[in-house]
């Protein structure tokens, strides 16, 4: 069965319910938002969904696979791909390289073929450049393919973590707060790359604060409030809920 799923998942730390009794499900071609106050179990959820942090109780399900307690770095293997709410970048690399990182996901590593590099491994080598190189294209930092990360601003950076999570080919994307630091204009050129991912099939599962933004791109939406979901459906539903309509209002621009 196809989908990303949590099932009754829980999370304790140090006897606080930061999640209690959740379940959700991304269904591939699908964009679904999650929304809260702040302290709400948003960024533990996405840890969750991505293998960051295992469950106390419950189950993470990919595609029928119960990956339960497994790594990130299994979650990874089966297509689930994550940003980072704080950029995680190898901040001594350069852009093109980090985004290699992303491109290389499945690749088998092979020592023998770095050192001694055989026309195969050349080839797939240029081959995985041209994708890291289109994608920061995607993202409008082709210029800046050279750069060291460290050298360029937030905004930047975060477009890189977005080109290097686009370009690992996920098969469910977990974006945790993508507008973080991007100007909204920015923000919106991120749109048609994320509604063309998913017309490809890919499923999407985002925390964002823009709630306009969520509104125009997430085809569904839950509100979480103290690690429980309080409502799903359309963003007007979901907002409308006595526990996140105080918050939406305080948060409005």
């Amino acid at each position: 069965m196809k989908g990303l799923s949590l099932l009754s998942i829980s999370r304790d730390f140090v006897g606080v319910h930061a999640v209690a009794g959740v379940s959700l499900s991304v269904d591939p071609g699908e964009v679904l938002g999650v929304i809260g106050p702040n302290g709400s179990g948003k960024t533990t959820l996405v840890n969750l969904a991505s293998g960051a942090v295992a469950p106390s109780a419950g189950k993470v399900v990919v595609d029928g696979v119960d990956l339960t307690g497994a790594s990130s770095t299994r979650f990874a293997s089966a297509g689930v791909v994550r940003s980072y709410q704080g950029l995680r970048l190898f901040e001594g690399l350069s852009v093109l390289d980090n985004v290699m990182v992303g491109v290389q996901r499945g690749v088998r590593p092979s020592l023998i073929g770095a050192w001694t590099r055989p026309p195969g491994f050349r080839r797939r080598e240029r081959r995985l450049r041209v994708a890291a190189m289109d994608w920061l294209g995607e993202l409008g930092m082709t210029g800046f393919a050279a750069h060291p990360v460290g050298a360029l601003s937030h905004g930047q950076r975060r477009r890189v973590e977005l080109a290097r999570a686009f370009a690992a080919d996920p098969a469910y994307l977990i974006l945790d707060e993508p507008g973080a630091g991007v100007d909204p204009h920015q923000l919106e050129g991120m749109t048609g790359i994320i509604r063309e991912r998913c017309g490809a099939g890919v499923g999407v599962l985002v925390v964002e604060h823009d709630h306009g933004w969520v509104e125009r791109v997430c085809d569904r939406v839950l509100g979480v409030a103290d690690g429980v979901v309080v409502a799903e459906g359309s963003f007007a539903v979901v907002a409308a809920h006595p526990a996140l309509a105080p918050h939406l209002r305080a948060t409005a621009p």
